[in-house]
């Protein structure tokens, strides 16, 4: 059964939770990679503070102007194959983490309809607009709509990024694999993840 959280911020996420979120993603996210750039990189990272929101659409672009230029300066610091492999490692681990901070606090079980839910929850608070197509009992497609972020990404930020969310949903949901396939900022239309559910186990 859905927890009553999960359930009242499915249908109605306040302004107060999506800034108080987005923060908590904003700040770890840039923490790990203010990191990983000091431990591969000769020079210290430049100052990143982010001038004060003024609404969350603000906040949300803050956010995603950071990370551009965090990734590029990892790139700078040890080339795109690298920040691929050391970015993507490091930000699904941060994902998986808040994933796992999510499932607490939203109440979330092992079902699938919980996962769904869970996942538009934390879209919404990145303005993200996205939609599941299910393929059979294991395997489904998640489609990317609309995503803010991508006025500010690169299609590589996008690439390093979007280990976040397949960390999220693997914390939210530890038999769940993500993988994206597709990024609008490579010039598709949409970005697309595949989603595979591990039912070894499972009964």
């Amino acid at each position: 059964m859905m927890g009553l959280r999960l359930l009242f911020l499915s249908w109605w996420t306040p302004n107060f939770f999506i800034r108080m979120q987005l923060a908590n993603i904003s700040d770890s996210t840039t923490k790990a990679l203010l990191s990983l750039i000091e431990a591969n990189s000769n020079q210290k990272s430049a100052n990143h503070v982010p001038e004060v929101a003024r609404n969350i659409k603000q906040q949300r672009a803050n956010m995603a102007e950071t990370h551009a230029k965090l990734v590029d300066e990892l790139d700078a610091a040890v080339g795109r194959k690298q920040t691929v492999k050391l970015g993507r490692e490091v930000m699904f681990s941060v994902g998986k983490e808040l994933g796992k901070q999510a499932r607490i606090s939203l109440g979330v079980s092992d079902s699938l309809s919980d996962l769904t839910q869970s996942v538009k929850v934390i879209y919404r608070i990145l303005g993200i607009d996205c939609h599941l197509e299910a393929l059979d009992k294991s395997n489904a497609v998640l489609v990317v709509d609309r995503c803010p972020l991508s006025e500010s990404y690169s299609t590589l930020t996008c690439e390093v990024l979007s280990a976040v969310d397949e960390g999220v949903i693997n914390g939210l949901h530890p038999k769940i694999d993500v993988q994206f396939k597709e990024y609008i900022t490579s010039g598709c239309p949409k970005c697309k993840a595949t989603i595979h559910l591990n039912q070894e186990d499972t009964r």
